[in-house]
């Protein structure tokens, strides 16, 4: 058991990291040109896309991309290329509720409502796409997330392995 404070300090500290991280990201997508972002996030798409877990998978949760970060168009074209479903996120004002809703296609992305955040996303009153959890509470749906869950740890790994190249000295 550790003493009392201790786990608030290092709650403390792992914040004041990530917020570092998170900054130095910045900073690196700040240096690169428009060409290096687009070449960058056109191999990074085929890794993805070449990845067993995402070959298997037929649902898929992605990101709607903002111009300063990894172009995901060409990863939700080739979901639906593949037959696959695709969601993607609408987050909720003034909390940390997300919900994973239902793309019809990659045509289906102009038909979004732009937040005060810039992000393009299902609007609240949009109840007709499916939830990417909707439906009987049973192994299916929970193996999705399960899913989900591993193809954003996958997702997050290539970028974070080609943003930080291990040496290999």
């Amino acid at each position: 058991m550790e003493p009392p404070g201790e786990g608030g300090d290092m709650a403390a500290a792992l914040r004041g990291a990530k917020r570092a991280l998170r900054e130095e990201l910045r900073q690196r997508l700040r240096a690169l040109g428009a060409a290096e972002k687009q070449r960058q996030s056109r191999l990074l798409s085929r890794k993805v896309i070449s990845h067993p877990k995402y070959q298997e998978s037929k649902r898929i949760a992605i990101f709607l991309s903002m111009p300063d970060e990894i172009q995901t168009e060409e990863i939700i074209k080739d979901i639906f290329k593949q037959g696959k479903e695709c969601f993607i996120p609408r987050y909720k004002p003034h909390c940390n509720h997300m919900d994973m809703l239902k793309l019809s296609s990659a045509e289906d992305i102009s038909s979004l409502t732009l937040t005060s955040w810039n992000i393009l996303q299902p609007s609240d009153d949009d109840s007709a796409r499916e939830e990417a959890l909707a439906g009987d509470v049973s192994y299916g749906p929970i193996q999705d997330m399960h899913q989900i869950l591993d193809q954003a740890e996958i997702i997050q790994t290539i970028i974070r392995d080609n943003l930080y190249p291990r040496d290999t000295k």
